[in-house]
């Protein structure tokens, strides 16, 4: 169930993230149309252009956490011989990440009660929308981060032998 749970929160982070870069990338070809073939520039794409980034960013970011793909500081790990330590250390690493995403959620539904009533000015969007983000891309984070704890705890340490 962990592995499939895994597959649908990828496939779905993917296809959201895939296909808002691609209709970026249709609004900025329609914005540079626009102003320098049309001498007509459009006002929406601009602010569309900076909300899109700012969903893609974080949606990407919690992509990259479920692949634990993120930088990593392997100072630490990479002098650590003992693979229970090693995966003690991950066990606290995703631990200190779910506790960012309870930050991210619990601050990202504030800021979005707060700024509902806020209208972007050529959009004319509840910036509450926009805010959205940050829970979204929490709830994604903590999900990997449950995911990721559950494979490791479920794991088999390895033990290593060492010869004398």
């Amino acid at each position: 169930m962990n592995k499939a749970f895994r597959k649908y929160l990828d496939r779905t982070i993917e296809v959201i993230t895939c296909t808002l870069l691609l209709i970026m990338v249709i609004v900025t070809s329609w914005q540079v149309i626009s102003r320098y073939i049309l001498n007509n520039p459009s006002s929406l794409t601009g602010e569309f252009l900076r909300f899109g980034l700012i969903w893609f960013s974080l949606l990407a970011g919690a992509y990259v956490v479920g692949k634990k793909g993120h930088i990593a500081i392997t100072f630490l790990s990479n002098r650590i011989k003992s693979e229970q330590i090693k995966r003690m250390l991950e066990i606290f690493v995703q631990i200190s990440f779910a506790l960012f995403a309870v930050i991210m959620i619990m601050g990202g539904f504030k800021a979005v009660s707060l700024t509902m009533v806020q209208i972007s000015p050529s959009l004319h969007l509840p910036m509450g929308y926009v805010y959205l983000s940050l829970p979204v891309a929490g709830i994604s984070i903590f999900l990997y981060c449950l995911i990721n704890l559950i494979d490791l705890i479920g794991s088999k340490p390895v033990h290593i032998q060492e010869n004398s």
